[in-house]
């Protein structure tokens, strides 16, 4: 039985990760902002209160940060695989800002939460990763944050945090490798999702259940590489 913590739990894939993982039997520790407001999340609570750990996290705040750690190493051992999937598309909610809009606490709010918040868990959380059996790493980015693949304007703050996100796994990747810990960014498709839209072709069991039997498959020859749901290898 793994332990595994999921960020953004209380929607979309996050909360299809949790639900899935606790189908497989596996201990999940789900984190949102917002608990209480997650009805699904405590759906799933009920259903599964021996393997569900509801947790508050704002993955910004170093306080929250720290709290969560110390509840999650009270009642684990260690941490088998940490899912980094907590993610806005723009600072201010529904709205995106394009040339000509363009402002810097978008940017501020949008690469916090995106990109330098995984590496903080990442950090944060690698001494219960270093216990873990076969640990890995999964940041969820977007082919938004793909610059070969990049052909046209617009989401400025979006784009370049999943690319940041992206070099961030692979430094991470390469400051792990020793260590044995697994670390990818993967690019979960266009999925029907709140921040996918409904015009998404995907529904979000298949690519949900394909990213989960792709982690566990993964190791360290494949650690720090950009990979899509199915697990094909994407250009930077």
């Amino acid at each position: 039985m793994k332990n595994i913590l999921i960020t953004g739990s209380s929607r979309g894939l996050g909360l299809e990760f949790t639900k899935q993982y606790l189908e497989k039997g596996e201990n999940v520790i789900a984190s949102c902002r917002n608990p209480m407001k997650a009805s699904e999340l405590q759906d799933l609570k009920s259903r599964f209160p021996n393997n569900l750990t509801v947790i508050q996290l704002n993955v910004t705040e170093e306080e929250d940060r720290d709290r969560v750690f110390e509840q999650v190493k009270t009642k684990f051992e260690s941490l088998d695989v940490l899912i980094n999937n907590a993610g806005i598309v723009s600072g201010e909610e529904g709205k995106i800002f394009n040339l000509g809009e363009v402002y810097k606490e978008d940017f501020s709010k949008v690469f916090l939460v995106n990109s330098i918040a995984p590496l903080l868990m990442s950090e944060k959380f690698l001494p219960l990763l270093e216990k873990g059996e076969k640990s890995k790493i999964i940041n969820i980015t977007s082919l938004n944050g793909c610059i070969a693949k990049r052909a046209q304007g617009g989401k400025y703050s979006y784009c370049t945090s999943k690319a940041a996100l992206n070099m961030i796994t692979k430094i991470l990747s390469n400051d792990l490798r020793d260590k044995g810990i697994v670390v990818l960014v993967i690019h979960p498709g266009w999925i029907k999702t709140d921040m996918g839209g409904p015009n998404a072709p995907q529904e979000i069991e298949e690519p949900i259940s394909m990213i989960i039997d792709l982690v566990e498959k993964s190791d360290l020859s494949q650690s720090g590489k950009f990979l899509d749901w199915k697990g094909n290898e994407l250009p930077w």
